[in-house]
Protein backbone atom coordinates (compact mmCIF):
# COMPACT_ATOMS: atom_id res chain seq x y z
CA UNK A 1 0.00 0.00 0.00
CA UNK A 2 1.32 3.24 -1.09
CA UNK A 3 0.36 6.80 0.81
CA UNK A 4 1.79 10.02 -0.47
CA UNK A 5 0.08 12.55 0.69
CA UNK A 6 0.54 12.45 -3.04
CA UNK A 7 2.95 9.47 -4.23
CA UNK A 8 1.52 5.94 -3.78
CA UNK A 9 -0.44 3.18 -1.68
CA UNK A 10 0.13 -0.62 -3.01
CA UNK A 11 -1.81 -3.50 -0.86
CA UNK A 12 -1.83 -7.03 -1.73
CA UNK A 13 -4.01 -9.04 0.39
CA UNK A 14 -4.84 -12.98 -0.45
CA UNK A 15 -7.27 -13.12 1.90
CA UNK A 16 -6.18 -10.64 4.42
CA UNK A 17 -3.07 -9.15 2.72
CA UNK A 18 -2.36 -6.07 1.45
CA UNK A 19 0.39 -3.14 -0.16
CA UNK A 20 -0.56 0.27 0.24
CA UNK A 21 1.04 3.23 -0.06
CA UNK A 22 0.47 7.10 0.41
CA UNK A 23 2.18 10.24 -0.21
CA UNK A 24 2.03 14.15 1.34
CA UNK A 25 3.10 15.87 -1.16
CA UNK A 26 3.18 16.28 -5.26
CA UNK A 27 6.48 15.01 -6.89
CA UNK A 28 7.66 16.92 -10.26
CA UNK A 29 9.06 15.95 -12.80
CA UNK A 30 12.39 17.43 -11.67
CA UNK A 31 12.23 15.28 -9.04
CA UNK A 32 12.09 12.17 -10.79
CA UNK A 33 15.32 12.95 -12.19
CA UNK A 34 17.74 12.75 -9.58
CA UNK A 35 20.65 10.64 -10.82
CA UNK A 36 21.21 6.96 -8.94
CA UNK A 37 24.94 8.14 -8.52
CA UNK A 38 23.87 11.15 -6.57
CA UNK A 39 21.12 9.05 -4.17
CA UNK A 40 24.04 6.47 -3.73
CA UNK A 41 26.22 8.68 -2.47
CA UNK A 42 23.43 10.47 -0.24
CA UNK A 43 23.03 7.01 1.06
CA UNK A 44 26.65 6.53 2.26
CA UNK A 45 26.98 9.94 3.67
CA UNK A 46 23.41 10.10 5.27
CA UNK A 47 24.70 8.64 8.57
CA UNK A 48 22.94 5.91 8.93
CA UNK A 49 19.39 7.45 8.08
CA UNK A 50 18.69 5.33 5.47
CA UNK A 51 18.60 1.33 5.08
CA UNK A 52 21.45 0.03 2.66
CA UNK A 53 20.75 -1.31 -0.39
CA UNK A 54 22.02 -4.61 0.39
CA UNK A 55 21.48 -5.12 4.30
CA UNK A 56 24.68 -5.67 6.80
CA UNK A 57 25.81 -9.01 8.19
CA UNK A 58 24.38 -8.35 12.35
CA UNK A 59 25.78 -10.45 14.93
CA UNK A 60 22.75 -10.02 17.39
CA UNK A 61 19.27 -9.23 16.73
CA UNK A 62 19.58 -6.42 19.00
CA UNK A 63 22.43 -4.96 16.70
CA UNK A 64 19.42 -5.43 13.59
CA UNK A 65 16.90 -3.56 15.29
CA UNK A 66 19.16 -0.88 16.54
CA UNK A 67 20.10 -1.04 12.57
CA UNK A 68 16.52 -0.27 11.55
CA UNK A 69 15.44 1.96 14.22
CA UNK A 70 17.42 4.91 13.40
CA UNK A 71 16.92 4.24 9.75
CA UNK A 72 12.89 4.64 10.69
CA UNK A 73 12.32 8.20 10.42
CA UNK A 74 9.04 8.77 8.64
CA UNK A 75 8.75 11.35 5.99
CA UNK A 76 7.29 14.52 6.61
CA UNK A 77 3.64 14.56 7.61
CA UNK A 78 3.21 11.19 8.86
CA UNK A 79 2.95 10.18 12.27
CA UNK A 80 1.86 6.88 13.77
CA UNK A 81 1.33 4.90 17.29
CA UNK A 82 0.82 1.40 18.35
CA UNK A 83 -0.23 -0.45 21.38
CA UNK A 84 -1.37 -3.72 23.01
CA UNK A 85 -4.39 -5.27 24.63
CA UNK A 86 -6.51 -8.33 25.56
CA UNK A 87 -9.73 -10.08 24.27
CA UNK A 88 -11.33 -13.34 24.27
CA UNK A 89 -12.14 -15.17 21.17
CA UNK A 90 -16.19 -16.01 20.64
CA UNK A 91 -14.71 -19.02 18.95
CA UNK A 92 -12.13 -20.22 21.39
CA UNK A 93 -12.87 -18.74 24.72
CA UNK A 94 -11.15 -21.66 26.64
CA UNK A 95 -8.00 -20.10 25.60
CA UNK A 96 -8.50 -17.02 27.69
CA UNK A 97 -7.39 -13.91 27.13
CA UNK A 98 -4.96 -13.33 23.98
CA UNK A 99 -2.93 -10.68 22.98
CA UNK A 100 -3.68 -8.57 20.05
CA UNK A 101 -2.24 -5.21 18.71
CA UNK A 102 -3.32 -2.30 17.00
CA UNK A 103 -1.22 0.35 14.82
CA UNK A 104 -2.70 3.76 13.48
CA UNK A 105 -0.62 5.70 11.24
CA UNK A 106 -2.25 9.13 10.58
CA UNK A 107 -1.64 12.24 7.63
CA UNK A 108 -1.07 14.71 9.65
CA UNK A 109 -1.30 17.29 7.32
CA UNK A 110 -5.03 16.35 6.21
CA UNK A 111 -6.63 13.50 3.72
CA UNK A 112 -4.68 12.44 -0.11
CA UNK A 113 -6.13 11.55 -2.99
CA UNK A 114 -2.54 10.09 -4.03
CA UNK A 115 -3.21 6.61 -2.93
CA UNK A 116 -3.04 3.30 -4.60
CA UNK A 117 -3.30 -0.06 -3.66
CA UNK A 118 -3.12 -3.80 -4.56
CA UNK A 119 -5.50 -5.93 -3.25
CA UNK A 120 -5.47 -10.14 -3.38
CA UNK A 121 -7.08 -11.82 -6.25
CA UNK A 122 -8.28 -14.34 -3.64
CA UNK A 123 -12.16 -15.21 -4.44
CA UNK A 124 -12.67 -15.37 -0.14
CA UNK A 125 -10.87 -11.75 0.49
CA UNK A 126 -11.18 -10.70 3.82
CA UNK A 127 -13.32 -8.13 5.25
CA UNK A 128 -10.58 -5.19 5.33
CA UNK A 129 -9.75 -6.32 1.57
CA UNK A 130 -13.68 -5.43 0.88
CA UNK A 131 -13.35 -2.33 2.57
CA UNK A 132 -10.21 -1.21 0.94
CA UNK A 133 -11.85 -1.75 -2.26
CA UNK A 134 -14.71 -0.06 -1.79
CA UNK A 135 -12.62 3.23 -0.61
CA UNK A 136 -10.64 3.00 -3.71
CA UNK A 137 -13.57 2.37 -6.20
CA UNK A 138 -15.54 5.36 -4.83
CA UNK A 139 -12.38 7.66 -4.85
CA UNK A 140 -12.60 8.36 -1.15
CA UNK A 141 -9.53 10.37 0.17
CA UNK A 142 -7.34 8.91 2.83
CA UNK A 143 -6.24 10.05 6.00
CA UNK A 144 -5.50 7.34 8.52
CA UNK A 145 -4.65 3.88 8.35
CA UNK A 146 -5.15 0.91 10.85
CA UNK A 147 -3.72 -2.43 11.09
CA UNK A 148 -4.49 -5.04 13.77
CA UNK A 149 -2.55 -8.17 14.05
CA UNK A 150 -3.34 -11.99 15.99
CA UNK A 151 -7.44 -11.97 13.98
CA UNK A 152 -7.46 -11.70 10.13
CA UNK A 153 -11.44 -11.07 10.05
CA UNK A 154 -11.13 -13.61 6.62
CA UNK A 155 -14.49 -15.70 6.68
CA UNK A 156 -15.39 -14.57 10.30
CA UNK A 157 -19.13 -14.89 12.19
CA UNK A 158 -21.11 -12.14 12.04
CA UNK A 159 -20.66 -9.02 9.62
CA UNK A 160 -16.67 -8.46 9.59
CA UNK A 161 -17.45 -5.66 7.02
CA UNK A 162 -19.40 -3.75 10.03
CA UNK A 163 -16.94 -4.71 12.46
CA UNK A 164 -13.95 -2.82 10.61
CA UNK A 165 -15.75 0.13 9.95
CA UNK A 166 -16.39 0.12 13.71
CA UNK A 167 -12.96 0.32 14.41
CA UNK A 168 -12.40 3.06 11.43
CA UNK A 169 -15.13 4.87 12.91
CA UNK A 170 -13.17 4.92 16.21
CA UNK A 171 -10.09 5.96 14.51
CA UNK A 172 -11.82 8.65 12.63
CA UNK A 173 -13.67 9.50 16.20
CA UNK A 174 -10.22 9.88 18.20
CA UNK A 175 -8.17 11.81 15.30
CA UNK A 176 -10.76 14.11 14.54
CA UNK A 177 -10.59 13.50 11.04
CA UNK A 178 -13.54 16.12 8.92
CA UNK A 179 -14.03 12.75 6.82
CA UNK A 180 -14.63 10.34 8.93
CA UNK A 181 -14.51 6.49 8.77
CA UNK A 182 -14.44 7.16 5.14
CA UNK A 183 -10.94 8.52 5.42
CA UNK A 184 -10.07 5.47 7.48
CA UNK A 185 -8.68 2.34 5.23
CA UNK A 186 -8.74 -1.03 7.59
CA UNK A 187 -5.78 -3.67 7.33
CA UNK A 188 -5.94 -7.10 9.53
CA UNK A 189 -3.82 -10.50 9.62
CA UNK A 190 -3.61 -13.01 12.17
CA UNK A 191 -6.21 -16.24 12.54
CA UNK A 192 -8.31 -17.11 9.88
CA UNK A 193 -12.24 -17.94 10.71
CA UNK A 194 -12.49 -15.93 14.27
CA UNK A 195 -14.71 -12.90 14.89
CA UNK A 196 -12.93 -9.16 14.75
CA UNK A 197 -12.64 -8.62 18.61
CA UNK A 198 -14.34 -4.51 17.02
CA UNK A 199 -15.19 -3.73 20.35
CA UNK A 200 -12.04 -4.45 22.52
CA UNK A 201 -10.17 -2.35 19.09
CA UNK A 202 -11.84 0.13 19.10
CA UNK A 203 -12.57 0.93 22.89
CA UNK A 204 -9.22 0.33 24.15
CA UNK A 205 -6.59 -0.74 21.64
CA UNK A 206 -6.78 1.78 19.11
CA UNK A 207 -7.97 5.06 21.55
CA UNK A 208 -4.18 3.89 23.35
CA UNK A 209 -2.61 3.68 20.06
CA UNK A 210 -3.73 7.49 19.58
CA UNK A 211 -2.32 8.53 22.75
CA UNK A 212 0.83 7.04 21.67
CA UNK A 213 0.99 8.61 17.95
CA UNK A 214 4.74 10.10 17.38
CA UNK A 215 6.16 11.74 14.31
CA UNK A 216 9.64 10.05 14.43
CA UNK A 217 10.13 6.59 13.56
CA UNK A 218 8.22 4.06 11.50
CA UNK A 219 9.80 1.10 13.75
CA UNK A 220 7.04 0.16 15.89
CA UNK A 221 4.67 -0.39 13.07
CA UNK A 222 6.72 -2.46 11.45
CA UNK A 223 6.84 -4.43 15.08
CA UNK A 224 3.81 -4.33 15.49
CA UNK A 225 2.19 -5.68 12.02
CA UNK A 226 4.10 -8.86 12.69
CA UNK A 227 2.33 -12.03 13.23
CA UNK A 228 4.61 -14.97 12.46
CA UNK A 229 7.64 -13.27 11.53
CA UNK A 230 10.75 -13.52 12.84
CA UNK A 231 12.43 -9.80 12.63
CA UNK A 232 10.45 -6.69 12.20
CA UNK A 233 11.06 -5.76 8.17
CA UNK A 234 11.63 -1.79 7.27
CA UNK A 235 13.06 -0.50 4.59
CA UNK A 236 13.97 3.09 4.06
CA UNK A 237 15.65 5.78 1.00
CA UNK A 238 16.42 9.35 1.17
CA UNK A 239 15.99 10.72 -2.64
CA UNK A 240 18.95 13.55 -3.68
CA UNK A 241 16.43 15.94 -3.93
CA UNK A 242 15.54 15.66 0.12
CA UNK A 243 12.23 12.90 -1.06
CA UNK A 244 12.33 10.14 1.65
CA UNK A 245 10.23 6.76 1.36
CA UNK A 246 10.05 4.15 4.30
CA UNK A 247 8.28 1.15 4.07
CA UNK A 248 7.49 -1.81 6.25
CA UNK A 249 6.06 -4.94 5.96
CA UNK A 250 5.35 -8.27 7.37
CA UNK A 251 5.09 -11.97 6.77
CA UNK A 252 7.11 -14.95 6.58
CA UNK A 253 7.12 -17.55 4.11
CA UNK A 254 3.56 -15.13 2.71
CA UNK A 255 4.11 -14.05 -1.05
CA UNK A 256 3.35 -16.61 -3.27
CA UNK A 257 0.85 -16.13 -4.93
CA UNK A 258 0.13 -12.60 -5.47
CA UNK A 259 1.46 -11.55 -2.16
CA UNK A 260 -0.35 -13.69 -0.17
CA UNK A 261 -1.06 -12.59 3.08
CA UNK A 262 1.76 -9.93 2.65
CA UNK A 263 0.58 -6.73 4.57
CA UNK A 264 3.21 -3.78 2.87
CA UNK A 265 3.01 -0.30 3.27
CA UNK A 266 4.82 2.66 1.72
CA UNK A 267 4.83 5.97 3.14
CA UNK A 268 6.67 9.20 1.07
CA UNK A 269 6.96 12.73 1.12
Amino acid sequence: MKFARNVALALAVVSSSCVGAFSTSRINNAMNKASSNAATMLRETNGGLDTDLILPSFSTKDEYISYLKKAGALPDGFALGTAKGTFVSVEAPAMGPLPIKATVIHLTEGPTDSWAAVFTSNRFPGCPIKVGKDRLAKGHPLQALVINNKVSNVCPGGDGVAAAESVCAAVAEGLNLPGGANTVLPSSTGVIGWRLPAKELAEDVVPKAIEAIQADSAFAAAEAIMTTDRYPKLRSKTLSNGVRVVGVAKGAGMIEPNMATMLGYIMTD
